[in-house]
């Protein structure tokens, strides 16, 4: 065999090794693997309070104004189906 046959040999068997050692520790460990990328990928998601000065819209409980839109021209005045 030529050397470069044995060379891919050898990188063909590493890879397989350890694709087997990967496949072993996703089943032996499979749940606790995920709850720990879970973690890491979520650990700083959210904030505890919101400090900054943008209000985005209407405060909790205020009524929503009244809507106007147009359907083929023509005014729509009763939104409710």
């Amino acid at each position: 065999m030529t050397t470069r046959g044995n060379q891919f040999k050898t990188v063909a068997l590493i890879g397989l090794g350890l694709l087997a050692v990967v496949g072993g520790l996703v089943l032996v460990a499979g749940d606790q693997l995920k709850r720990a990328v879970m973690q890491q990928l979520t650990t700083d998601m959210f904030v505890a309070s919101d400090r900054d000065r943008f209000d985005p819209g209407l405060s909790v409980g205020a009524r929503f104004p009244m809507l106007s839109a147009r359907l083929n021209e023509m005014p729509v005045k009763n939104l409710h189906y």
